[in-house]
Order: C-alpha cells, then sequence, then structure tokens
C-alpha cells in the first residue's frame, strides 16, 4: 500500500517538530518553508537554519523559497494597524496556504497542510477553514488538523530544546513585535 505524499507548509523549526511526529506515520512528508511575512532576513535565517536541522534531524525533505517579502506587503496594504489575530493574519495565512496548495498540485503531492495550528496563538479554525476553501479552489485535499491538541504545542518546545533550536517569541512579521 502506497501511502500519500504530503507538503507540508512551516512557518519554522519548532512548530514542525512534533507536527512532524503526528504526520510521518501515515504520509510522506516534505516540508515547505515559505514565509515573506517574516520582518528581516535575518530573522529568516535564523528560521531556515533551525528548520533545516528538523528536517535532517526527521530525514524529510525540505523545499525552501528565498526570502522576498513583497508578496506579502503587497497582500497585507492597508491591514497594517489591524490587530494581532485579525484580517491581516487571515491574509498572510491564506497567502502562504495559498502558495502551498499551488506547489503540491504542480509537483504531483497528494495533499497539503500546515504546521500553524500547533502554535496556541494561531486559530486551527481559521486555518482549516482556508484550507478548506482552497482544496475546492485548487482541487488538492487539504489535511485538516489541529496539532496543538494532544500536547502538540508542549511537545514542540520539548524537542525544540532537546534540539537546541532557534525558538522565536513572535509571529515574525513587523506587526506582531507591537
Amino acid at each position: 500500500m502506497t501511502r500519500e505524499a504530503l507538503l507540508l507548509h512551516s512557518c519554522c523549526g519548532p512548530c514542525s517538530t512534533a507536527v512532524l511526529e503526528q504526520v510521518m506515520p501515515d504520509f510522506d512528508v516534505t516540508l515547505y518553508f515559505y514565509n515573506p511575512n517574516l520582518d528581516s532576513e535575518a530573522e529568516f535565517t535564523r528560521r531556515l537554519t533551525a528548520q533545516e536541522t528538523v528536517a535532517e534531524h526527521f530525514s524529510v525533505p525540505l523545499v525552501m523559497v528565498p526570502y522576498d517579502p513583497a508578496a506579502y506587503m503587497t497582500r497585507i496594504a492597508g491591514l497594517e494597524s489591524e490587530p494581532e489575530g485579525g484580517t491581516r493574519c487571515e491574509h498572510c495565512f491564506t497567502l502562504r496556504l495559498e502558495d502551498t496548495a499551488k506547489l503540491a498540485q504542480a509537483r504531483g503531492f497528494d495533499r497539503f497542510g500546515t504546521t500553524l495550528s500547533v502554535s496556541p496563538h494561531k486559530d486551527a479554525d481559521l486555518l482549516n477553514e482556508i484550507g478548506a476553501r482552497l482544496e475546492r479552489s485548487q482541487g488538492i485535499p487539504y489535511l485538516k488538523a489541529d496539532f496543538k491538541k494532544k500536547e502538540g504545542y508542549r511537545r514542540s518546545v520539548a524537542i525544540a530544546r532537546e534540539l537546541l533550536l532557534y525558538r522565536q517569541n513572535y509571529c515574525g512579521c513587523l506587526y506582531s513585535l507591537r
């Protein structure tokens, strides 16, 4: 029996750790590091380095898009003053998941998903709603999940400590620093 191939968007190494533990028994996973929302190239590099460590530790392929915040800045134009967790965040999630869905479709993956729901600061229902919308529009199944459940977030913190990963204290965008 062949396993489904999953393209898993990842915001950072720590968030992908516990998620990989959860999904690897059921899927052949490729991590996708696409994060144009990050506030600086230095932050991008720190997160990418941690992501590379995780990919190597779990022996999974990693696809990475170079740092280029233009798509994010264009997408959220006019939403800069929105509160954290508001409309700006929804646009950011949609941007990253759209790109993941398109790449998954283009490269023949069976489904796509994201690690974002492992964070206690991210709305899993909203992420799943966006994923379902993209599933319908892109024609590729979305992995509906709330990875923070069943101690997912706590496990991600523990693994990040074991692997000595950089753990950021903000989502990554300039506006979340407020």
